[in-house]
């Protein structure tokens, strides 16, 4: 799986875009991940989804609570400018990350546009 580094609002993300139909943006955190990536990609390509993933392991520790606020303000906000660049009309959002007041939030940015936020 090869990574793209891309900047939102200054920040560095490393996003991997595959895949047509449905588009479903996992975040992740690899020390948190329960399960291995590449058979989440898989089982997501074999239900012809578009699978977006935003790897936030080298910026982000990997323990959300000791995220501050202002970090995931930030993380919310390009999470949505991504939503924006990539076109997402109807997207869902998987994770094994980010915590319910976070997905609350970005289900609010992302409005009518986002058909469902799960957390693993």
């Amino acid at each position: 799986m090869k990574f793209n580094i891309i900047y939102l609002n200054d920040r560095r993300y490393k996003i991997y875009d595959i895949g047509e139909g449905q588009s479903v943006m996992f975040i992740f955190h690899r020390e948190k991940s329960m399960a291995d990536l590449e058979d989440i990609v898989r089982l997501k390509l074999k239900k012809h989804q578009r699978v977006i993933i935003v790897d936030l392991s080298d910026d982000f520790p990997s323990d959300i609570s000791k995220v501050t606020e202002e970090n995931c303000q930030a993380l919310i906000e390009d999470l949505h400018l991504l939503a924006d660049i990539y076109w997402l009309d109807d997207v869902a959002v998987e994770s094994d990350y980010i915590n319910k007041p976070m997905i609350a939030t970005l289900s609010t940015l992302l409005g009518n546009r986002c058909v469902a936020l799960t957390t693993l």
